[in-house]
């Protein structure tokens, strides 16, 4: 009996954890990056531009008083079922036209 079960459960399960998963797989809105852009770089953020992803990551502009910062983001699929929605990652920012720097 336990074994006729079995599959039913983690069909069940495998479905929720995709559905769970799949609301999290496209890239965050702009008012997502604005957010966590600002707590990253603790100035208010006025506009996020040129947005743009590939499968794992997504890049924005995001222009402060202080500049316009070029950012990164993890994003996709990846993000998704690894955080499973609890986990929102922080961009990474640099001034506008100057090399990353990550640590």
């Amino acid at each position: 009996m336990i074994l006729k079960s079995f599959p039913f459960k983690s069909l069940v399960l495998l479905a929720g954890l995709a559905a769970v998963a799949g609301c999290q797989t496209a890239s965050p809105s702009a008012d997502t990056l604005k957010q966590r852009t600002e707590v990253t770089l603790g100035v208010p953020v006025s506009k996020v531009s040129n947005l743009r992803s590939d499968s794992n990551t997504t890049y924005f502009t995001a222009s402060t008083s202080k500049g316009q910062y070029d950012c990164q983001v993890p994003s996709g699929g990846l993000v998704a079922v690894a955080g499973m929605g609890i986990y929102t990652p922080s961009p990474t920012c640099w001034k506008e036209g100057q090399a990353p720097v990550f640590q």
